[in-house]
């Protein structure tokens, strides 16, 4: 499957650009995050759910629907690179959606708190759920991942989506 993108897909952008932001490798070496498939995968889902979040919260919901639908198909197309056969796709497909589906709400619940301490708190024990299996030891990694969600979060909500495109990695300067 090729994707041939024009330039009034913007949610081929959106997405892409998500998908190199979620694989900055100075996130992983500041997070100590395991830069593994499972790794890779939670940091897509986040970097994605908050632009999710920002669509919606403009009302884009067939924009940010666009996105999520490019993300699993590029997952599905993933899955076939990587040999899986045709009749596990749909249980391996169906296991992703859960995730995702599973992750928006929580992460979105989290944001949602109106405290910073509180919301902060919650964010850090999100990762700590989620991307750090409850391991005490990685405490430090999911408060700076928190810090990085807070931070990117802000600058996805100040930005227009035609900026959204054109942020790039080291402008972030967060790491």
């Amino acid at each position: 499957m090729i994707f041939f993108k024009k330039k009034s897909d913007t949610h081929f952008y959106l997405y892409e650009k998500m998908a190199k932001l979620s694989r900055n490798i100075n996130l992983y070496k500041s997070c100590t995050f395991l830069d593994s498939i499972d790794g890779r995968f939670e940091m897509l889902l986040m970097h994605v759910i908050l632009l999710v979040r920002r669509l919606n919260s403009e009302n884009k919901d067939g924009l940010s629907q666009s996105v999520v639908d490019l993300m699993f198909s590029t997952i599905d197309l993933s899955f076939r690179e990587e040999g899986v056969g045709d009749l596990s796709i749909p249980k391996k497909m169906k296991k992703v959606g859960k995730v995702f589906y599973g992750r928006i709400a929580s992460l979105d619940n989290v944001l949602k708190i109106e405290d910073p301490t509180n919301r902060r708190e919650e964010i850090v024990k999100y990762f700590m759920r989620n991307a750090f299996l409850d391991d005490k030891k990685y405490i430090s990694n999911a408060i700076t991942l928190s810090e990085y969600v807070i931070y990117l979060e802000e600058v996805l909500r100040n930005s227009k989506i035609e900026d959204i495109i054109k942020i790039e990695i080291e402008e972030l300067g967060i790491f």
